[in-house]
């Protein structure tokens, strides 16, 4: 126990690169915060949020943080007065929202002298890649099971040739809330939706599911290297948050196949950074890939709660850490 911490305290010494974290006024940003935290790293934090009570600035954990707005005002602040506080040496920067995510993937060209960015090599296949029709696809091609889907625009009047029910998500996540994901069961309920959601969405068989799940990790190497260290398993939702009960365990034999593929998925993207899975299994007992979070999740910090803190191995491996 002493040559660990003696161990720990070394590390944190060597610490040079500032780390800087993007995210909302969420539990997800707060998490990244956390974990940084309790391996000595103070991280920079950049909040956006319009109206609520910015409760993540309060962490005992930050260096400092800024309160913005927009997406424009993330960047600004990024390549603006961020930059004092890393003259000489690029920070790591981690990503805790889909639309920030988005941001960074586009205006790579511009951050990557200053930032180990989390993305592709490719500036824009990331946003290509969020668009849930081009990622379903994606995913049929590595060889994962996918409810079949289309991508349609709620003011055309257009025949969806699949059998209800279905489950309706906006097209691209950074576009949409959560309140736009509902199933529905008739064709009055899908004129209903319509008449209610202006956007382009995903129209999406539902499966009879046995569970949900979360393969929540992080990609390194453009994807030659995945860490997935457990499953969170949805036990059930919240009345009061999109995020639901959760329990998250070791891996068993049964989700083998789907760790190859989730390998050979994040291999095919290009992708280096933290991720999350969203599967289920059926009552039929067969696996179905839903989408993927190009981002930190929500639920991460369960994560290192069991040991694995993928945060903190993303710094090292932008750093040069073991």
């Amino acid at each position: 126990m002493i040559v660990r911490r003696v161990n720990q305290l070394n590390l944190n010494w060597n610490m040079l690169n500032s780390t800087f974290v993007i995210g909302g006024n969420h539990h997800n940003t707060l998490g990244v915060i956390r974990s940084l935290g309790e391996c000595g790293i103070k991280p920079y934090v950049i909040i956006q949020q319009d109206d609520l009570p910015p409760f993540v600035s309060r962490s005992k954990y930050i260096n400092k943080s800024w309160l913005v707005s927009s997406d424009k005002d993330v960047l600004d602040v990024l390549l603006g007065e961020a930059l004092e506080y890393h003259k000489e040496e690029k920070a790591v920067l981690i990503v805790c929202a889909d639309n920030l995510s988005s941001m960074v993937d586009i205006h790579a060209a511009e951050l990557e002298s200053r930032y180990f960015l989390p993305g592709t090599k490719e500036a824009g296949r990331i946003s290509y890649l969020m668009d849930k029709e081009v990622m379903s696809a994606l995913a049929r091609e590595t060889g994962f099971n996918v409810p079949k889907s289309i991508a349609v625009n709620t003011a055309d009047n257009c025949d969806i040739n699949i059998s209800m029910p279905w489950i309706i998500k906006p097209l691209l996540s950074k576009d949409g809330h959560k309140s736009d994901i509902e199933r529905i069961y008739t064709l009055d309920g899908w004129k209903d939706y319509c008449c209610n959601h202006g956007a382009s969405v995903q129209v999406q068989q539902l499966i009879d599911k046995d569970f949900e799940y979360q393969l929540i990790g992080l990609s390194l190497d453009d994807g030659n290297e995945v860490v997935i260290p457990g499953v969170s398993n949805v036990i059930r939702p919240s009345a009061t948050s999109n995020t639901g009960f959760l329990r998250y365990t070791s891996l068993d034999d049964s989700y083998r196949s789907v760790l190859e593929l989730s390998r050979r998925f994040l291999q095919a993207t290009g992708y280096s950074g933290l991720f999350s899975l969203e599967m289920l299994r059926g009552k039929d007992g067969v696996d179905y890939f839903m989408e993927i979070n190009f981002r930190n999740d929500g639920n991460a910090i369960c994560v290192t709660a069991a040991g694995m803190n993928l945060p903190y191995i993303w710094y090292l491996y932008n750093t040069g850490g073991r």
